[in-house]
């Protein structure tokens, strides 16, 4: 039966349509990046319910007696080349589709020649070195091993794989300890009031900052304008930068002498396309902090009424700002309920069911790879149900779920030099929410890998257990190296990033290394950031 799969195909959409929704603008996103980032959010999100029907699928395939067909079934051969669909078009979405496009849309040249061709040359410079690297490895390996044809697309899935492997734990193990902990002071309002204060300051000089950067850039750009007739040739580009300023108000004087410094004797199209690129930046950069400090400030106000109220003998938020202020009786009362009593303990229970699950998994990881007896609770508790089709398949769904959760919302936390960075509230910039797809493409084989290895029917000779998933996937296995034997030593490391994100140690790193002390990023930095988006 397709129709669950149709189903939670379907949920699964709207809740990826509702995340592009809260983080992109589609006023400002072209299409085609709507579409990219749509299918690149949408795919990896599918294997929280195509693993589980795989699961229980292949469970009644080799079932012996009169069993009940679950739910969720699908044939063998359909699985089979569902997965063999998802896995390349996903292997071409992030190594070659999503960076094009990333470096297309950050591009500052103004004809879809010159963006495509300045877009490729970004990625012919890391593909170049890559790529000799990567030949030399491959054909050193395919001479001296063998291996050619089937052999050689193998250990290329095996090394795509190993590398997804190790970001997957990464990023899980942060978010198996982070998620319990935010969910645990999320109950917290005194907390959460003293988080917002303590940046507060740093939203507000970052928001005034990017004011002044956006008035330098655009006073840069009146200046060209100036300096560029209506009869010039590149007067369309100029016209086509002016279209993106804003009018500005600047709080401080400016000196226009430096400004015009910065302008060459010469006004060539590349500088054009610069100046074009640094406008779009400056513009997006304004916005978000504006929003950053504006947004916390109002939230600040409304906790410290919230907190103020609590002792309210009329169990009512009573607030002077708006919209609050306008709020009914029943509203106000709903809402005291709401943060005072119901929040609290609703977030105190999540975080304690997260916990429990983020302790099952963290010791399943370290314990799948002992078969004599099992110790990996993930594998305890599905054979526990025996068949019964309907519990397996939605066992695996929380379980699976929450690993994606884990993983997934600890690369949508990822600031790289507040270049590439998730904002709500639609200030999200269209690299960004490519950067976020081709990161969730990476992850998605690699964590269905780990989950069915936790579960004990990773491998591909594992008989009655082997999914077609771990069929599909099972020709990485004799890979030296990079096959089933890293597949079963890298997930024992997930204590690592655990241990860093209990104790908070990349919390104080990433500050020490946070944008104001670095710095905007200079040519080489760019470069570098380049680099480790393509990796």
């Amino acid at each position: 039966m397709l129709w669950p799969l149709l189903l939670c195909g379907a949920v699964s959409l709207l809740v990826i349509l509702r995340l592009l929704h809260t983080y992109g603008d589609r006023r400002r996103c072209a299409w085609y990046v709507q579409v990219a980032a749509v299918t690149s959010w949408y795919l990896p999100f599918t294997i929280v319910f195509i693993l589980p029907f795989d699961f229980s699928s292949t469970l009644y395939r080799k079932c012996e007696h009169d069993c009940d067909e679950p739910a969720g079934y699908i044939n063998d051969r359909f699985t089979r080349q569902l997965w063999w669909s998802l896995y390349w078009i996903m292997y071409l979405l992030t190594w070659l589709a999503l960076p094009i496009m990333m470096s297309y849309v950050d591009s500052g040249a103004f004809s879809f020649k010159d963006r495509l061709r300045e877009s490729a040359w970004s990625n012919l410079q890391f593909y170049g070195i890559s790529g000799a690297v990567g030949l030399f490895v491959v054909g050193y390996i395919a001479l001296t091993r063998n291996y050619f044809g089937a052999d050689l697309v193998a250990f290329l899935m095996a090394a795509a794989n190993f590398w997804g492997l190790f970001l997957v734990i990464i990023f899980m193990g942060f978010g198996l300890v982070s998620i319990p902990r935010k969910l645990w002071r999320r109950g917290d309002l005194r907390h959460e009031l003293a988080k917002i204060e303590s940046r507060a300051m740093a939203y507000k000089d970052r928001a005034y900052d990017s004011e002044l950067e956006l008035s330098d850039v655009v006073k840069e750009t009146l200046l060209v304008s100036a300096r560029v007739s209506q009869m010039d040739d590149l007067r369309g580009c100029v016209d086509q930068i002016l279209e993106c300023c804003p009018k500005t108000d600047s709080r401080a004087p400016t000196n226009n002498a430096a400004l015009g410094s910065r302008i060459p004797t010469e006004i060539t199209k590349g500088y054009l396309a610069t100046l074009h690129n640094r406008v779009k930046q400056a513009v997006l950069k304004e916005e978000r902090d504006r929003w950053r400090w504006s947004s916390s400030a109002r939230r600040a106000f409304f906790l410290q009424d919230a907190l103020a109220s609590r002792e309210n003998p009329n169990r009512q938020i009573e607030s002077s700002l708006s919209p609050w202020c306008r709020w009914g009786m029943l509203r106000r009362s709903l809402f005291w309920w709401w943060y005072i009593i119901l929040r609290p303990l609703a977030c105190r229970a999540l975080s304690l069911g997260a916990a429990t699950l983020s302790a099952a998994i963290l010791w399943s990881e370290l314990t799948f790879n002992l078969t004599s007896p099992h110790l990996s609770i993930v594998h305890l508790f599905l054979r526990s149900m025996g068949l019964t089709y309907f519990a397996i398949e939605l066992t695996s769904i929380v379980i699976i779920a929450y690993m994606c959760l884990c993983a997934y919302s600890s690369v949508m936390k990822l600031k790289i030099f507040n270049v590439y960075s998730l904002e709500s509230h639609h200030h999200t910039n269209e690299r960004s929410l490519l950067f976020c797809g081709a990161y969730l493409c990476r992850l998605m084989f690699p964590l269905c890998y780990n989950f069915l290895n936790m579960a004990g029917a990773g491998g591909s000779d594992d008989g009655d257990t082997a999914t077609e998933f771990a069929k599909f996937m099972g020709q990485i296995d004799l890979v030296p190296v990079l096959g089933e034997q890293s597949n079963r030593a890298i997930p024992v490391l997930i204590m690592v990033p655990a241990a860093l994100a209990f104790f908070n140690v990349h919390g104080r790193v990433m500050e020490y290394f946070s944008v104001g002390r670095i710095g905007a990023p200079g040519v080489r930095t760019t470069l570098m950031i380049s680099m480790l988006v393509r990796m």
